[in-house]
């Protein structure tokens, strides 16, 4: 039997294995080709990103508004000021009235006496340490000034000045700068613990911080927990849109490594609360915790009490959803939430938060944070910057403009236009400017009986006819010429016709009355029109052209004869302007309504350096206000001496033809106020300066305490006798004459007559 022989079989090549280990490679290839790709993208945008965040952070952030300021009051013994008038100045500026004053933004009064502990701050001209001082009064003045630190009476105190208005385009983010170091570390410690508590310990994005919320919103069945750092938050708001994407989420997150690598905790903290969107006012949305805190308290961030505080680390979760104006009780809820949290932390203890929990959202109303509802005097900055500050960048780099704004006088002669008009006809409208005449600045200008309301500026854009104001204007004109004219001067209160025109003119005055032979004295103090035009003649029109250009009116006017009686047309700030001069013994300053501009870091930009010019002799603008005063005795403006006993005015009534236009202006030892009352359509309003414009002007001063007129009697005038009958000068032993100041040696005396 034949064995077989068994064979092997051969193993045939592993063709498809071979075929799936190449692929295999190639596929690993590829993978790794893709992934360096991907690497190499990724690369390059995290360099771009470096590069885009490191240009903004170490660069120029954010847009800070320019910040208005008003004056600071300045304290001073011997000062017109009353104790009502320093509580009301505090009030403004949000200080609380206390029984015992501990800290800055804090007051208390007693009897004579009221003690301020002031707020640090960043004047123009350096910056000064919060300090207390004791101010006592007597009767209308500061009597007295004791500084706590100091231990002995000064010579000056100041309080800062109201932040009146951001100037903020519908473009622009609202905001006010604070550096880490000025952050209280009770506010930085309950940010912290609500928003990041790992802040100092994770490298910008939280791995454990996204487990925590993401636990707590499964438990809650709801989002009451974010996972996102302090770091990916400041990510967000300076980097990116708010958009729900991943995209948006992974750029997130790679933005706040890069940030946590490129820059300190320190560093990204303070940018976070400068940068954290914290609400809406208008147009513009407010970002930062120091603009926060004064939008929504009115006052700065070191002044805070817990629930204030509380409150608004509490909107920084959802500033729309808990904004405590429109949403109180969710707000109230949410801020006890953080309140509960940080008692929890032992940063509260069980007193302050029971105290803290059981008080209201005690918010300021929207805007007050601001007193700048004053749009006349800011249309008047805003002019004045555009010449001073050409740059738009300097003043979007938060740049503090200090004005002359005195806000008790804003306050005052807005309500004095609000209430006095409200009382007239409804169709009239005002304009008032009040000015410091011997610094030559704006204290007050409104435009319109609509104070709060920015449109047409009346105070600075309605040229009226002026009337009778145009006379001491004239009449200076004659004074400086001391050999020819006097106070004693006799002028023709006669009939009189002129010819010019088809009818001519005959001048009348306002009782259709003549007097005969009558003191210049006279004619200006009760405004007689026919003296004033025969002295106008015999003057001529070119010296009521220079009599303007001298008293500071910058452009010409075309004069007719009517002009002495007032056919000119000017605007209650150019009025304003030439009652400047009148009022400061001659001395010309233009007005002007910014003071000073610094940076934020209070480098000076400009400083306005008053140029005085004296553009009429003081003697003979000593003997028109003596005029002036007596127009408010027994003249057109007599009112004032039975309203304001023992308190001396000058002034000057003004009505236009057909009572188209009522005037005053006049002034006490400080101030000079101009005053218009008139209607857009330029119809006939039936007053007079004396029954209208005159009625605010004393209502002002019912409100701001007036300081009675002194003037003391230049060297070159004295006391003089004039014939009652011809006016000129004779011997003091003379009977039948009047007893006026005069020009000394300016003319010669007669015989008795």
């Amino acid at each position: 039997m034949t064995q077989k022989q068994s064979r092997t079989p051969r193993k045939k090549p592993a063709a498809k294995n071979t075929k799936g280990s190449q692929f295999a490679r190639q596929m690993l290839w590829l993978g790794l080709k893709i992934g360096l790709v991907l690497l190499l993208t990724l690369f390059i945008y995290l360099i771009y990103l470096d590069s885009k965040i490191t240009t903004l952070f170490s660069g120029h952030k954010w847009q800070f508004p320019a910040q208005v300021y008003a004056r600071s009051l300045e304290l001073i013994p011997g000062k017109s000021l009353t104790q009502k008038q320093l509580i009301s100045e505090l009030d403004l500026l949000q200080y609380r009235a206390v029984d015992a004053v501990k800290g800055p933004g804090q007051y208390s009064q007693s009897g004579d006496k009221v003690v301020v502990f002031r707020r640090a701050f960043q004047f123009a001209d350096g910056y000064d340490q919060e300090e207390a001082f004791t101010v006592s009064f007597a009767g209308q003045r500061v009597h007295n000034i004791y500084d706590h630190q100091l231990k002995k009476s000064v010579q000056k105190a100041r309080i800062e000045p109201q932040l009146v208005q951001h100037l903020v385009s519908s473009e622009q983010e609202d905001r006010e700068m604070v550096f880490l170091a000025d952050l209280p570390e009770h506010i930085k410690d309950a940010l912290l613990t609500i928003e990041d508590r790992d802040f100092y310990q994770h490298h910008g994005v939280s791995v454990w911080s996204v487990i925590r919320a993401f636990w707590a919103n499964l438990q809650a069945g709801r989002t009451v927990q974010g996972g996102s750092t302090l770091t990916q938050q400041l990510a967000k708001n300076m980097y990116l849109t708010s958009e729900q994407t991943l995209i948006r989420k992974v750029n997130e997150a790679l933005i706040a490594l890069i940030l946590d690598y490129r820059y300190s905790k320190d560093q990204i903290l303070e940018a976070y609360l400068n940068e954290i969107f914290i609400g809406q006012f208008h147009n513009n949305a407010v970002h930062g915790f120091a603009l926060g805190s004064k939008f929504y308290f009115g006052k700065p961030l070191n002044e805070l009490l817990p629930e204030e505080y509380a409150l608004l680390v509490a909107i920084v979760k959802g500033p729309s959803y808990y904004d405590p104006r429109r949403f109180g009780a969710r707000a109230k809820s949410r801020r006890d939430l953080v309140l509960k949290m940080l008692h929890n932390e032992k940063l509260l203890s069980e007193a302050e938060y029971n105290r803290a929990v059981s008080k209201p959202l005690a918010v300021i109303p929207m805007g007050h944070h601001l007193k700048g509802r004053s749009p006349s005097y800011l249309d008047a900055v805003k002019r004045e910057l555009k010449d001073l500050v050409t740059d738009p960048a300097t003043i979007e780099s938060g740049m503090k403009i200090f004005t002359y704004m005195d806000p008790q006088a804003q306050l005052a002669a807005e309500h004095t236009v609000k209430q006095r008009l409200s009382e007239l006809d409804s169709k009239l409208e005002a304009a008032m400017v009040v000015t410091d005449y011997q610094a030559g600045s704006y204290k007050a200008i409104v435009g319109g009986k609509a104070v709060h309301f920015a449109g047409y500026n009346r105070a600075l854009d309605a040229r009226r006819q002026i009337g009778s104001i145009v006379k001491p204007v004239l009449y200076l004109q004659a004074l400086a010429k001391p050999n020819q004219f006097s106070l004693a001067t006799m002028l023709d209160d006669s009939p009189i016709h002129l010819k010019g025109n088809p009818k001519g003119w005959s001048p009348q005055n306002f009782d259709k009355k003549f007097r005969g032979q009558v003191t210049l004295i006279q004619a200006l103090s009760e405004s007689l029109n026919v003296p004033t035009v025969r002295l106008g003649l015999k003057l001529g029109l070119p010296a009521l052209q220079d009599g303007f250009q001298r008293l500071g009116l910058e452009r010409e006017l075309k004069l007719q004869p009517a002009a002495f009686l007032g056919a000119v047309e000017l605007t209650p700030a150019e009025v304003a302007q030439l009652y400047q001069v009148i009022a400061n013994k001659g001395r010309y300053i233009k007005l002007a309504s910014i003071e000073s501009i610094t940076k934020t870091d209070g480098t000076m930009l400009y400083q306005r350096r008053n140029i005085v010019q004296q553009r009429v002799t003081e003697e003979a603008d000593y003997l028109l206000q003596y005029a002036m005063q007596q127009s408010t005795r027994s003249g057109t403006a007599k009112t004032l001496a039975n309203q304001f006993s023992g308190i001396r005015f000058a002034g000057k009534t003004g009505t236009s033809s057909d009572h188209k236009d009522s005037w005053f202006t006049g002034f006490e030892h400080e101030s000079s106020v101009t005053i218009w009352l008139g209607r857009d359509d330029n119809k006939s309003i039936g007053l007079t300066g004396g029954s209208g414009a005159l009625t605010l002007f004393s209502q002002y001063f019912r409100m701001v305490p007036p300081n009675s007129l002194f003037r003391a009697v230049p060297p070159d005038v004295t006391l003089g006798r004039f014939s009652a009958s011809t006016g000129r000068a004779v011997a003091d032993h003379c009977g039948g004459t009047l007893l006026l100041p005069k020009v000394v040696n300016a003319t010669l005396l007669t015989e008795c007559e």
